[in-house]
């Protein structure tokens, strides 16, 4: 499975906007997120702060991963 590690920050914003609203994300965007997190490729201090809400509402159990 091949995953893209630059996800574009108005992309990281609409997905935290449509994952809090659903409260699920997808097992791929979800890979996506932890890839782009591990390869340092987050270019600004916002996508970061954007990905590490994400992955905390995830762990807190607010969103859920969905297969």
């Amino acid at each position: 499975m091949t995953t893209k590690a630059y996800i574009p920050e108005y992309k990281i914003s609409e997905l935290y906007l449509n994952i809090w609203k659903s409260g699920k994300i997808d097992r791929d965007q979800f890979q996506q997120i932890q890839y782009a997190i591990n390869s340092h490729s987050l270019k600004s201090s916002e996508e970061r702060k954007i990905v590490s809400r994400l992955l905390y509402a995830v762990r807190r159990g607010w969103v859920s991963v969905m297969d």
